[in-house]
């Protein structure tokens, strides 16, 4: 669901000249390679859970995948705010209507992941030693992840609507900027 939006948001981005729009699928990217590292990290941890090399455990397969995830964020921040800067510079005419459109279904699919992430999130699992509680700090760097994106949903649709209703085109590169 994420990577199929992901894809939608930045190619309608682009092809709308909304950078509050890219921005946001852009974040997104991030996201869904944050569930996608996840993802890997679990499956790599249950693999060599017997392992003998791994004589504290797992655990700092998953820690790896959520600094990962954050590496990349950052990557993809910087290119946001210089692209965001840009437009600012130069600015160019963009397709309101359907960029707002595109950020809605953007901000319902960010909901959706946020609740599915957060089910998991907040009944996790128990892993490690029998008497200690993991503390699944992958699954809860995704969670957060997916409920910043949301966050950057609802910046492009506020910047796209003030573009939209008040001629403030300014405030989508602003928004790229902050969503950033």
């Amino acid at each position: 669901i994420t990577a199929s939006m992901m894809v939608v948001e930045i190619a309608a981005g682009w092809w709308y000249n909304s950078m509050a729009l890219l921005a946001d699928g852009w974040h997104m990217s991030s996201h869904a390679i944050a569930i996608g590292l996840s993802a890997v990290a679990y499956s790599t941890a249950r693999r060599y859970s017997k392992d003998p090399r791994f004589a504290f455990g797992t655990w700092k397969i998953e820690v790896l995948g959520g600094f990962a995830s954050a590496i990349i964020l950052l990557g993809i921040v910087v290119t946001i705010v210089v692209s965001s800067v840009e437009r600012f510079i130069a600015p160019q005419p963009i397709h309101y209507q359907e960029a707002i459109v595109v950020a809605i279904l953007g901000l319902a699919v960010n909901i959706v992941c946020a609740l599915i992430l957060g089910s998991a999130h907040h009944h996790g699992h128990e892993q490690g030693h029998a008497h200690e509680p993991h503390h699944d700090l992958n699954l809860k760097s995704a969670y957060v992840h997916v409920v910043a994106d949301s966050a950057t949903s609802v910046l492009a649709i506020i910047a796209l609507c003030g573009g939209l209703f008040y001629g403030w085109s300014w405030l989508d590169p602003v928004m790229g900027i902050v969503g950033a």
